[in-house]
């Protein structure tokens, strides 16, 4: 529970911070960074690899 709102809490700081406008469908996304499983990560640090894929799969690793 303590994750999921941290994880809201986070994603409102961000969208508020950055003044946040929905994105047209296959518009390329603005740079960001977020945490993971596996620390910190760019957006831009991770393109320079190859393509990326963006998903939200609400309500994950939540009993509900």
């Amino acid at each position: 529970m303590k994750r999921l709102i941290r994880a809201g809490a986070v994603i409102a700081a961000t969208l508020l911070a950055s003044n946040a406008a929905a994105l047209q469908i296959g518009a390329a996304a603005p740079d960001f960074t977020a945490l993971s499983t596996k620390g910190e990560i760019t957006l831009s640090q991770i393109l320079e690899k190859g393509p990326v894929i963006l998903a939200l799969f609400y309500a994950d690793f939540t009993s509900g």
